[in-house]
């Protein structure tokens, strides 16, 4: 909560809760008024949940258009502190002094640069731990009773920066840096925290479109969690969904999990994989990302399995990144496997490649080729299975007038109407260009890596279904996807079909007799739907028949 009272003097001041809008502030200034005109507007009181904040606000003058940007933002940021984390703030502000309010936001990103000595912990103790970091001396618990505490305070101090807060004594950890998290121009999330893994944007599962979120960054302390939870008024924030931004690279981990996974679940995995697994280097989250690619986990179970076993896999040295780069290293680094100069021209490398791989159990992904000798999860079947989403569609049609021109205003066809023109639909799709997505399709853009290696192919179509013509994504997978996945590809197909591949296709005329036809695979509206085939067939036998314009 920040609230704070402006005007010109003390004895005339408006109220403000922040953060506000640019009309309430207006209104604020107007109400006012002119008086004193060569005084200037500043914060005359201010309250906070963050102790001590409200009286550094105080005097800070608001002729500065970007002030209000950033006391909004100061509001928002402080909703996400934790009542421990906000006493931690308060000493931070204590230790610092800082002037602006941009540096004032800045500390409150480097809460991670101070540390907590829990209220209520014994003097005797406190002592222990103070000379510990003072001076590196272990004193023993047995005579610890025998420490003068006032003076190892006052030693202590003299070199180190701390402060008393309700819970607890607060400390500058040894050679803390802070880092210019919101300096600079940068503005990051209000639920942002430094050194997190991923940024979820939680917002209830109703909502739709999302104007809205709750930023979560993960891991997050269970303090944090339950602050989160009184936020939406939920008792488990796996009733909440989520998306992600892809601002920094720690972000791209959110496509090397598992699909549909819920937020508390995704939560204690980046708690394992932050203590656990990874160290802060580059190379190390490199490492797990190549991994979970090349084991292409199902279950968070499974993840965590392969991430706590990362020293067991291996990544091939810079340079070595496709199959025929691999054959080569082989070659030249083993004595098991050797290829005559003069034969190698007449031999077929891909095949061999590819041959050789399977039999080192070598893995090529986006992040390197992969090796291990126990390989945990790496089980595609290999059949293919094809799976076939169905869903309505709908057409424009504009008639040709006695001008030579169209009609403006198109008659909507639905699937039924559309089977006029199925040939001519059939033979547009057909000149499809996928020069760029090769054999793939649209699974060429899937986000969840995962999922892309069990997904060979995606491609939109048509089909006749009782006398009435759907639109169909004919998906190839390498072995069958289960619930989950099966629910991915769904939303995936959704957004294809409404804002990427669709959007595209349902803007290109198709001449037919008597006109121009525009297709769409997607409606707004409760009637559309996207189901498995088997699923729409059963639906199909339980209903009297296909229904006009949806299922």
């Amino acid at each position: 909560m920040l609230k704070i009272e402006i005007g010109k003097s003390a004895d005339r001041t408006v109220s403000l809760l922040l953060p506000s809008s640019r009309t309430e502030i207006d209104q604020a200034f107007t109400a006012i008024g002119d008086t004193e005109k060569e005084m200037p507007v500043v914060i005359q009181q201010a309250q906070s949940s963050v102790p001590g904040l409200g009286e550094r606000l105080k005097g800070i003058g608001l002729e500065r258009q970007d002030v209000f940007r950033h006391m909004n933002y100061l509001a928002r940021r402080t909703r996400y502190l934790t009542r421990t984390e906000q006493d931690v703030f308060s000493a931070a502000l204590r230790m610092e002094d800082p002037k602006k309010l941009e540096e004032m936001i800045n500390l409150s990103f480097n809460l991670d640069q101070y540390e907590r000595i829990p209220q209520g912990t014994d003097q005797n103790e406190l002592s222990r731990i103070l000379l510990k970091k003072n001076k590196g001396i272990e004193v023993p618990a047995e005579i610890a009773g025998l420490l003068d505490h006032e003076r190892v305070s006052d030693s202590f101090f003299l070199h180190h920066k701390g402060e008393f807060t309700p819970s607890g004594l607060v400390l500058k950890k040894e050679g803390a840096v802070l880092d210019e998290v919101y300096e600079n121009g940068r503005d990051p999330d209000p639920g942002y925290e430094n050194g997190s893994l991923l940024l979820l944007c939680l917002h209830r599962k109703e909502d739709t479109p999302v104007f809205e979120y709750y930023g979560l960054s993960v891991p997050a302390s269970q303090e944090r969690i339950a602050l989160a939870r009184e936020s939406f008024g939920v008792g488990n924030l796996n009733m909440c969904d989520f998306f992600t931004f892809h601002r920094r690279p720690e972000d791209q981990l959110i496509g090397y999990l598992p699909v549909q996974f819920q937020v508390e679940e995704i939560n204690e995995a980046a708690v394992f994989l932050a203590e656990k697994v990874l160290d802060g280097t580059t190379e190390r989250f490199e490492h797990l990302l190549a991994v979970l690619e090349a084991e292409c986990p199902r279950t968070m179970e499974e993840v965590l399995e392969v991430a706590g076993n990362l020293e067991e896999y291996q990544i091939c040295p810079e340079g070595i990144s496709s199959p025929e780069e691999y054959v080569h290293h082989v070659l030249e680094n083993s004595e098991e496997f050797y290829l005559d100069g003069f034969i190698e021209q007449f031999v077929d490398m891909e095949r061999m490649a590819k041959a050789l791989m399977a039999e080192t159990g070598a893995v090529e992904t986006s992040h390197g080729i992969v090796t291990s000798n126990k390989w945990r999860f790496r089980s595609f079947a290999e059949d293919l299975v094809t799976t076939r989403f169905i869903s309505p569609l709908e057409g424009n049609f504009h008639e040709e007038n006695g001008w030579g021109g169209m009609e403006e205003i198109p008659s909507v066809l639905d699937g039924r109407d559309l089977m006029q023109y199925a040939d001519s639909i059939q033979e547009y799709l057909e000149k499809e260009d996928w020069s760029n997505e090769g054999s793939r399709g649209l699974a060429e853009y899937l986000d969840n890596q995962l999922l892309k290696q069990r997904v060979v192919s995606i491609f939109p179509g048509i089909d006749e279904i009782n006398g009435c013509l759907y639109g169909v994504a004919t998906v190839v997978s390498r072995g069958g996807l289960n619930p989950q996945e099966m629910e991915a590809v769904m939303e995936y197909w959704s957004g294809q079909a409404s804002d990427g591949w669709g959007e595209g296709f349902e803007q290109r005329e198709i001449e037919v007799d008597g006109g121009e036809l525009y297709v769409s695979f997607w409606q707004s509206g409760d009637s559309f739907e996207i189901l498995p085939e088997e699923v729409f067939l059963s639906s199909l036998r339980e209903s009297s028949g296909p229904q006009m314009g949806g299922m």
